[in-house]
């Protein structure tokens, strides 16, 4: 019942404070709407005195089509001079900035400088994705944020980036390979540095590879790094996936035939299977 109970409460405050203003101007608050409706966080880093700033609320943010567009996100508008410690978390130094953020603050897309209002509508369009695949797993890191869920997160951000076009997939990509790091420096500080390497490993090593096409490299990797005997129970499933998929899309029909034998006997070979059609 509290899953349920605490998006709706976020979901009313975002529905309170859009009446006021189109904006948000709380980070905090804007985290928890993200999780709470499936969006990515659009935020403009401005100031009062910047020109550039001024003409993109006038001709670019005003605009109905960007408005449209715009309600696929959270956005929210980040003041440099109140929001001081904001600003140096990312770096800024000239303004104004757009960002495309996920719920935990990880950046999806940063441009800097003006942009009018073609520019911000092939932006908004690249990344008008939902992230419902995630929002539990968002959830669990806002609690707690642990090796654990942030090896999650970075799963799902490697499951994403199969959905997402061509000319954002390495985006997604990067995102997944940034929460890898940022499981490793939190299992570095929770004592266990070596946990979850293997899994890790696979991602790194071959999964990215065949989500990005390169099936010879992600065969290559897993012969040359991952020896069959050596792969933990928890991973055979995945293991077999990747060598059956790999092959499969080299259209080697023998070693795909093995290995999808293989596959079959994991509890979880309909989900898997059902991802590799989709890569």
């Amino acid at each position: 019942m509290k899953k349920l109970i605490l998006p709706f409460i976020f979901l009313l405050l975002f529905t309170n404070n859009a009446k006021a203003s189109q904006w948000m101007t709380s980070f905090e608050d804007a985290q928890k709407i993200a999780i709470a409706t499936n969006k990515f966080i659009l935020v403009d880093f401005w100031a009062t005195w910047c020109g550039p700033c001024k003409k993109m609320d006038s001709e670019s943010w005003s605009n109905s089509e960007v408005q449209a567009l715009m309600a696929n996100f959270v956005p929210l508008k980040i003041d440099i001079d109140v929001e001081r410690n904001l600003s140096s978390k990312f770096s800024i130094r000239s303004i104004p900035q757009v960002f495309i953020l996920d719920p935990n603050g990880e950046i999806v897309l940063q441009t800097k400088s003006y942009m009018n209002k073609e520019k911000v509508m092939r932006v908004l369009k690249k990344y008008t994705y939902g992230n419902k695949l995630l929002q539990q797993e968002y959830l669990n890191y806002l609690k707690k944020e642990s090796g654990d869920n942030a090896l999650k997160i970075a799963e799902k951000y490697f499951d994403y980036s199969i959905y997402v076009d061509k000319e954002v997939k390495n985006d997604f990509l990067k995102l997944a390979n940034k929460y890898l790091k940022i499981t490793n420096k939190l299992y570095k500080k929770e004592g266990d540095k070596k946990k979850n390497s293997q899994r890790i490993g696979l991602f790194t090593d071959a999964y990215k590879y065949l989500i990005k096409g390169d099936y010879e490299k992600t065969v290559k990797n897993l012969n040359d790094d991952f020896k069959e005997d050596k792969i933990s129970p928890e991973n055979k499933g995945f293991y077999n996936f990747l060598y059956f998929t790999a092959y499969n899309k080299l259209n080697d029909k023998d070693n795909a035939r093995i290995w999808y034998q293989k596959l079959k006997t994991d509890k979880d070979s309909k989900n898997l299977i059902l991802k590799s059609r989709r890569i």
